[in-house]
């Protein structure tokens, strides 16, 4: 006979949220707020996810990549920017396309007026051919055939196909576009705007992105520590270095790892293939997890002993460079390095069965003294952070499976939510929406 596993409950709550990340304790900070007791569980050493950031030498190094505050969405933003009370700057976005050694101010459609001009009719010709050719009946089914549906030939062969092709790491007509209307993705070009860049006249594109806010001391990771301290003050309990093992429904509520217990629900924010297998194996859902995939992101922080050019982020189509975009954050906040040195972080998708070796980062240094005209000799350090969980990758099945594999634990109590327990492409403006509507309707439902 097998052997049965002894359960004893050491701590029993309300609700239980897997994941301390800003989606995990967005969502304890609400619900505590509606008096409800509750327990975050997570697995690192350190809580905050994407959004930890670590200092190193009088610089805060973002760990998990480029992340800046805006919101096409102002109760959204305001929100997020009340959260960090004084400690907040403001800023005007200064980003860029590299093109052939070029920078086209980005987005693209509305930077046509620093191309050579040759080139400046090449790309408003095809974007007017497409646009004027388009069927109305026609659907881009994939995210390849969205880019050239949506801006034609010369911007897609220049920069949307390879630069994409770098950042998913897969054939793009097998990547879904569910995540394209997404506020905070790819927008569609306005060709009235298109137009105008064409015959020089610049202008600003991405309007909801054209200014943003980031907070002014501790990297992005005082936002996270913003909810952080009003949850704990709330009475929310968080445990760091616990790994999700076992799940077990039972009828007055969800156990975990044999030891917590929700009597309520269970908020999950960790990526869904991993809370799936912490159940009994279930033929059912177990089906689905190949449907399953992401990519691993890498960022590469340095260290520069001088200032940063007047530019935020990069993005960088060119296949010859590893990296598919660069930021300066020390510009995100004068605070991030000291006085006359800059901090610049490179990011580089990596798939998730993919080992990642030191050449990558040697790689990855050579290409940005490249790129910036920089020397050796302006480096003051390298890191390398390696984020298992970057990007979760739309494939053409995933709409479908993601709803069977969240109706399948909400019927047992259990909401998977946020970036990872949504598997969607989300912001942090959105994740924000996303948790205060969860809550808000568990809440009205007195589930």
């Amino acid at each position: 006979m097998p052997s049965r596993v002894s359960i004893v409950v050491l701590i029993e709550v309300d609700v239980i949220v897997l994941g301390c990340g800003w989606a995990g304790i967005l969502a304890a900070y609400k619900l505590a707020k509606y008096n409800a007791t509750v327990l975050c569980l997570e697995k690192e050493q350190k809580p905050g996810g994407l959004l930890r950031s670590e200092h190193y030498r009088s610089f805060v190094i973002d760990i998990g990549g480029s992340h800046v505050i805006f919101s096409k969405d102002d109760r959204v933003l305001n929100a997020l920017i009340e959260l960090l009370e004084a400690n907040v700057v403001r800023n005007a976005r200064s980003s860029f396309i590299d093109l052939g050694g070029k920078l086209i101010p980005y987005p693209i459609e509305t930077g046509l007026y620093m191309l050579p001009p040759e080139d400046r009719f090449e790309a408003v010709k095809s974007f007017l051919e497409n646009m004027l050719s388009q069927y109305r009946d026609f659907e881009p089914k994939n995210l390849l055939e969205w880019i050239y549906y949506a801006f034609g030939s010369w911007i897609a062969k220049n920069y949307l196909e390879p630069y994409n092709r770098k950042l998913w790491k897969r054939p793009l007509d097998q990547v879904s576009l569910d995540w394209i209307s997404i506020p905070g993705r790819l927008p569609l070009p306005d060709w009235k705007e298109v137009i105008k860049a064409a015959v020089g006249l610049p202008s600003t594109g991405y309007k909801e992105q054209a200014v943003f806010y980031y907070p002014a001391r501790g990297g992005i990771e005082a936002l996270f520590n913003s909810v952080y301290e009003k949850a704990l003050s709330l009475g929310v309990r968080t445990l760091t270095n616990v790994s999700l093992q076992s799940l077990k429904v039972v009828n007055d509520g969800v156990i975990v790892n044999n030891t917590f217990k929700a009597r309520k629900y269970l908020i999950n924010t960790t990526p869904l293939p991993d809370l799936v297998k912490a159940f009994e194996r279930d033929d059912y859902v177990a089906a689905y997890l190949e449907y399953f995939d992401y990519n691993k992101v890498v960022v590469i922080a340095v260290g520069v002993n001088r200032p940063a050019p007047p530019h935020h982020w990069i993005y960088v189509p060119d296949e010859r460079a590893v990296f598919h975009r660069y930021a300066w954050t020390s510009n995100y906040s004068p605070n991030n390095a000291p006085a006359k040195r800059s901090l610049a972080l490179l990011e580089i998708t990596v798939q998730k069965n993919e080992n990642i070796t030191r050449d990558l980062t040697a790689r990855a240094l050579r290409d940005f003294l490249k790129l910036t005209n920089l020397d050796e000799d302006d480096i003051i350090f390298v890191k390398t952070y390696v984020n298992e969980y970057g990007y979760p990758i739309h494939t053409l099945k995933i709409k479908e499976v993601r709803g069977v594999i969240l109706k399948w634990l909400k019927e047992r109590k259990i909401i998977s939510i946020g970036r990872w327990g949504s598997w969607t492409y989300w912001n942090m403006d959105r994740v924000y929406r996303n948790v205060e509507d969860t809550v808000d309707n568990l809440v009205e439902r007195r589930e």
